[in-house]
């Protein structure tokens, strides 16, 4: 079950959307829901080995400021109380790396973590927050798009199955959410069966339906760098409100790099996804 959640409202830019999923989220399932903003402090280029003058400008140009923390607080508990669920509201102040950092400590406290999707028309401090989230954290994201509106619908989830351990966490951490859906499809894009041995998309079903969990199966092939389009496409032919899917990244000096049907969904993303690593 979740019990508690997190939803992370970024400062500077509209947040109806992601506030109003987070709260339909937590009320469907009675859970605890709280919401922190976070203002980014400015850098200081002394600080800064070797930062020229243009660096200094360029990250400190989107730097936020208490009083758009508090108005996107005051949108928050608004809508929190108006749902009649339990919430707490709180905001943090750092450096970008360092706040970054935070919530993602913040969030391992939590059954759920709820993030905006990064706008890349208006580039942010808060962007590489998800992606922090999502290996750091150790619990599942749910990304919201900057695109949605509204409450958030539970009634069609579409997972994304490639037999991998990201995906079966994926799985694991969704059943809360698949357990109350009507209708779950799983897609397998360029399966192989020897590859993903038992792990087959049709084993997965057999486990679904343990649960008590009927799921339609749809497989599709599709280039390497268009895996992403394909996901969203049946997403959008199917009508699905959810997407589940497994987080992959890759290890760089004990940094994550997002892998490229991760990185493409974080950008082009049109509907809701539980993600998990």
């Amino acid at each position: 079950m979740l019990n508690d959640i997190v939803v992370h409202v970024p400062a500077d830019r509209p947040a109806d959307g992601l506030v109003d999923c987070a709260v339909s989220v937590a009320k469907a399932f009675d859970a605890h829901l709280d919401g922190i903003v976070c203002t980014y402090q400015p850098i200081n280029p002394a600080v800064v080995v070797g930062a020229s003058a243009a660096y200094y400008a360029a990250v400190n140009q989107y730097n936020t400021d208490n009083d758009e923390a508090a108005a996107r607080l005051d949108q928050f508990e608004i809508a929190a109380r108006a749902a009649g669920i339990t919430h707490g509201a709180r905001s943090i102040c750092d450096t970008p790396v360092l706040a970054n950092e935070s919530l993602s400590e913040i969030s391992r406290l939590y059954d759920l973590c709820v993030v905006p999707q990064p706008d890349r028309t208006k580039p942010g401090h808060q962007d590489p927050l998800p992606e922090s989230i999502l290996f750091n954290s150790g619990k599942p994201l749910l990304m919201v798009p900057y695109i949605h509106s509204g409450p958030m619908r539970l009634d069609r989830m579409l997972i994304c199955w490639d037999g991998g351990r990201q995906a079966a966490r994926a799985v694991h951490d969704a059943m809360p959410f698949l357990r109350r859906a009507k209708t779950i499809d799983v897609l397998a894009v360029n399966e192989d069966e020897e590859e993903v041995g038992q792990a087959t998309t049709d084993a997965l079903l057999a486990h679904l339906l343990r649960h008590d969990l009927a799921a339609t199966a749809h497989h599709f092939t599709s280039p390497p760098t268009n895996i992403h389009n394909t996901i969203l496409s049946l997403a959008a032919d199917i009508g699905a409100d959810m997407l589940v899917m497994g987080g992959y990244g890759h290890s760089r000096l004990r940094e994550f790099i997002l892998g490229g049907v991760t990185r493409g969904i974080f950008k082009t993303l049109t509907l809701p996804a539980l993600i998990s690593h």
